[in-house]
């Protein structure tokens, strides 16, 4: 902390600053964001609008009541957040014995966010409770937009990978016999468990279970639940298995998909124009080091139409118009691999994507250039945002083709020649130990001035805390990032930002605060991209966070030289600003429209004055004051009253000399 003295408080005050900051009306960034551990069940939310009341009437203060209904028996905990933008307006937690808790919104207006969090009884597992929002005046009243009910359950154990269970909703409107056909795809090999299936309309079950594939069920119009549960095979970690149900005659299917088990990936859509030949390839790019395998499968609804492997090398199958699926799914090898999969009609391409499978403690991840390339040179970059933590190793490399253009085995640019088509860029790293990181690739042309081909930011953790932002600014200026521990229900054991475009950071919040960002050269969109770590305190679940982004207010600094002036002298006035689109100055000759940026000025001072410079910009208002004091010029004298003092001494020095002088004279004759 810094002390100042009272009398050096004094004499600052003459050129201290008034600073009014007004916030920009329009952020483009303004939001709240809850972040959840790993096997915390959702919270519950809740968005909410507050009407203006009409112009002469005073606006309502509302009570937010949380209330523990005790059922099936009371909550260990439970929280409440009221946020709005990026600013939590009010908390509250219950406390026992006590099964409610309440937070005040003054004058409540806009667009509101209440969250609910907690914990329910150790020995029940599960409680309920409600939130209602009311005014003050009748808190029994409650605002049914506003107001929820909702249950907090047990966090969940560590899941099981290669369990996957759904509930599809059903509704029949044709009464007659619906036939069940379910089947394991075998893909990429056979599931531990086949799918089984259950039908159930409301609580009362139909079918349960539904019987062994395919199953004939006479079906009464109405609203059904059909449950689902399949297991993958223990080492792939990942299978699929088909479901069609179908019905009378002239009536649409009401199932006919693909469901995806374990951790095997979503199919990526692709749409087939005609029915026709295609050809699926599946190729390894053997970086950092080759796959044990890979394959694809491409499906229509629920039946399989062709698939191909790396060992077996491209297929073709006739494929039915509209849409299709493709699946894929890679075994990696000593390390981290990568591959890419292309579906094609002869020479036109339906599809083609790339992954990477994760192997040896590296991640590995593939992009493709979402515009195809001119053929030219071209520069190739990854770089460690070291944020939050250093990665212990980066590899990266260019393919095009089904071949490798050019590869690194560290951080930096790499020159590549390209021919006209899609590139693929493919990288590997690893984390430091219990760590995370972020890792930057771009593409760039290799011409004097480079100009961005492709840029993607991403996140090396097995966390999956790392929540991603993009951002487009729109006008060049400076921007106030902000980022603020909104502490519900508690502190975050980690939150960090980091601001980055075009491969380079260009801020890093740890905690919570704010940076500017410069861009006063504009990037096109989508450049910018803000990245943010949370991690809750152990034991809690959740963390809370606030993110805002605004043009940077106006800043001032105005200077006066001399302070202190005789009446009727001259000071100079000094100034510098940023972020302002317009200045005025006011106070004595200082008047109008001033420069921005800087500028200066000298002016005749008659008596003290105050001289203020406000300019004002995209992020509000700012202003400074500097006073210049003035003082009495000194009397004159002389003018027929007696010889003063100062003068009679020199009158008698001019005598004495002349004497001597006399003297001198006369001894020399």
């Amino acid at each position: 902390m810094i002390r100042v003295s009272a009398l050096c408080l004094i004499a600052f005050a003459s050129l201290s600053s008034s600073m009014v900051h007004a916030q920009s009306a329009s952020p483009l960034v303004l939001q709240t964001q809850l972040v959840s551990a790993s096997g915390a069940p959702a919270a519950t939310t809740e968005t909410f609008t507050i009407a203006a009341v009409a112009s002469g009437s005073t606006q309502p203060d509302l009570i937010v009541t949380l209330t523990d209904f005790q059922v099936p028996a009371p909550l260990a905990s439970a929280s409440v957040a009221v946020t709005q933008g990026a600013t939590l307006v009010g908390m509250t937690a219950l406390s026992s014995p006590a099964t409610t808790a309440t937070i005040t919104l003054p004058a409540a207006v806009g667009d509101f966010t209440l969250r609910v969090v907690g914990s329910p009884n150790a020995s029940a597992g599960v409680g309920t409770f409600s939130v209602c929002v009311a005014p003050k005046t009748t808190p029994s009243a409650c605002i049914q937009s506003a107001s929820i009910a909702g249950n907090i359950t047990v966090q969940s154990a560590t899941a099981d990978p290669t369990k996957t269970t759904a509930a599809i909703p059903l509704t029949v409107t044709t009464a007659g016999a619906y036939t069940f056909t379910y089947t394991d795809e075998q893909f990429p090999v056979a599931l531990n468990v086949a799918p089984q299936l259950a039908l159930f309309q409301g609580t009362q079950p139909v079918a349960v279970p539904v019987p062994a594939s395919p199953a004939t069920i006479t079906l009464s119009p109405g609203t059904y639940t059909l449950l689902a549960i399949a297991q993958a095979d223990a080492t792939a970690q990942a299978g699929l298995f088909s479901l069609s149900i179908t019905g009378p005659a002239g009536t649409a299917p009401l199932i006919n998909n693909q469901y995806p088990v374990g951790t095997l990936a979503p199919a990526t859509q692709v749409n087939n124009p005609n029915s026709q030949s295609l050809t699926l390839a599946v190729h390894d790019f053997a970086f950092p080091t080759a796959l044990t395998s890979a394959t694809a499968l491409v499906t229509s609804g629920a039946a399989s139409v062709g698939t191909a492997t790396t060992a077996g090398g491209a297929a073709s199958f006739v494929a039915p118009s509209g849409a299709l699926q493709v699946w894929t799914y890679g075994t990696a090898g000593t390390g981290a691999g990568t591959y890419e999969v292309d579906l094609t009609s002869g020479s036109t391409s339906l599809l083609q994507t790339a992954a990477g499978v994760n192997g040896g403690g590296a991640f590995a991840y593939a992009f493709i250039s979402p515009a195809p390339l001119a053929a030219g040179k071209y520069q190739a970059t990854a770089n460690d945002f070291q944020f939050p933590a250093t990665l212990s190793s980066v590899q990266f490399a260019v393919a095009q083709n089904d071949s490798i253009l050019v590869q690194q085995a560290q951080t930096g640019s790499a020159a590549f020649t390209a021919a006209a088509g899609s590139v693929v860029l493919l990288a590997t790293a690893t984390p430091a130990t219990s760590g995370s990181g972020l890792l930057d690739v771009n593409v760039q042309t290799s011409a004097s001035t480079p100009t961005l081909v492709f840029d993607h930011v991403q996140p090396v953790s097995a966390s999956g805390q790392f929540i991603s932002q993009p951002l487009t600014l729109g006008a060049s200026g400076n921007f106030d990032v902000t980022l603020t521990d909104l502490d519900f229900p508690t502190q975050f054991q980690t939150l960090a930002l980091v601001g980055s475009s075009n491969g380079s950071v260009l801020g890093k919040i740890y905690g919570g605060g704010t940076f500017t960002l410069d861009a006063n050269v504009v990037n096109t969109a989508g450049n910018y991209q803000l990245t943010v770590v949370g991690i809750p305190t152990s034991p809690q679940q959740y963390g809370l966070y606030g993110l805002q982004v605004a043009p940077s207010p106006p800043t001032v600094t105005l200077t006066a030289s001399p302070t202190t002036v005789t009446t009727g002298g001259l000071t100079t006035l000094t100034w510098t600003t940023t972020n302002a689109t317009s200045c005025t100055g006011t106070g004595g000759s200082f008047v109008g429209n001033q420069a921005i940026g800087s500028g200066s000025t000298s002016l005749t001072v008659t008596e003290t004055t105050d001289y203020t410079l406000t300019c004002t910009g995209a992020g509000g208002t700012g202003t400074q004051s500097v006073t210049v004091t003035t003082t009495p010029a000194p009397a004159k004298s002389g003018g027929g009253g007696e010889l003063g003092w100062d003068l009679i001494s020199l009158l008698g020095v001019l005598t004495v000399g002349r004497r001597l002088a006399r003297k001198g004279a006369s001894e020399r004759l």
